[in-house]
Formats: C-alpha cells, sequence, structure tokens
C-alpha cells in the first residue's frame, strides 16, 4: 500500500493467505489477529481490532475500545471452574476443562459451514464481512 495505510488495509494484510501471514495449515494455525487503530491526537481514543478467533480470513476483526469501568461481554469469557479448575487442583492439572468461550464456539460453526457447505459458507461470510465493515465505519465516526 502507498500513501496511508487503513485499518481495513491491515485487515487485508492479515488475511493474506498467499504472502503466507496468515497460516491455516496441519503443523501450525495463526491463533488470533490484532489491528490497532492509534490516533495521534490523544483526545481520541485508541481503537483495537481483535478476531479473538483462528485464521483472519475466516474471522471478522472486532472493535473495542478500552476504558474505565468495561463491562465484560460473558460472550468472549472462558468459562470459570472456580475450585474445581484443574489448575487449582491438587494433584494439578490432571483433566482438561473446555476453556472454549462462546464467540470461539460460535467460530468454530462458522468455520464447519464454511468447509461443509459453501452456499450457505459464504451467505454466512458476507453477513459477518459486512458486520465487521459496519464495525470500521463506526470506528471512522468516532475518530471524525
Amino acid at each position: 500500500h502507498t500513501g496511508d495505510v487503513s485499518a481495513q488495509a491491515m485487515i487485508d494484510v492479515l488475511r493474506d493467505k498467499d504472502s503466507g501471514v496468515c497460516v491455516d495449515s496441519e503443523s501450525f494455525l495463526t491463533t488470533a489477529s490484532i489491528v490497532c487503530v492509534l490516533p495521534q491526537d490523544p483526545s481520541f481514543p485508541c481503537v483495537h481490532y481483535f478476531t479473538g478467533t483462528p485464521d483472519p480470513s475466516r474471522s471478522i476483526f472486532k472493535p473495542f475500545i478500552f476504558v474505565d469501568d468495561v463491562k465484560l461481554v460473558p460472550k468472549v469469557q472462558s468459562p470459570s471452574f472456580g475450585n474445581d479448575d484443574p489448575a487449582k487442583k491438587i494433584p494439578r492439572f490432571q483433566e482438561k476443562p473446555d476453556r472454549r468461550h462462546e464467540l470461539y464456539k460460535a467460530h468454530e460453526w462458522a468455520r464447519s459451514l464454511l468447509e461443509n457447505d459453501q452456499d450457505k459458507g459464504q451467505k454466512l461470510m458476507r453477513i459477518m464481512l459486512e458486520l465487521e465493515k459496519q464495525g470500521l465505519e463506526a470506528m471512522e465516526d468516532i475518530l471524525t
């Protein structure tokens, strides 16, 4: 890219499988991706886009602005096991709990649909990319 590099341009780079940036193979998998918009004017917030899921070519980047007293979103929190957590029990790590959050599970479902039903998968991908576009546009509105 020449000139200004936009958040969309960076997202496109992270999705580029031909360049080797986005990896989806048996031996290695891109685990998550992030694009950060750091405005020069300190009165504007930084906006961070996370996939939070593997393979950015099949994920959408979701915008986050970190603020004081942020309300946690349950759909992106890994389950808590309290005292039953295998990391806390003695002997430790004798079992492996399912720590996938709801968004990750939804991504796995979408990935399966993309791989197994091309028509429905492509329709779903168009919807996801439209949601991503709306997030990018909302960020632009906030920063202007």
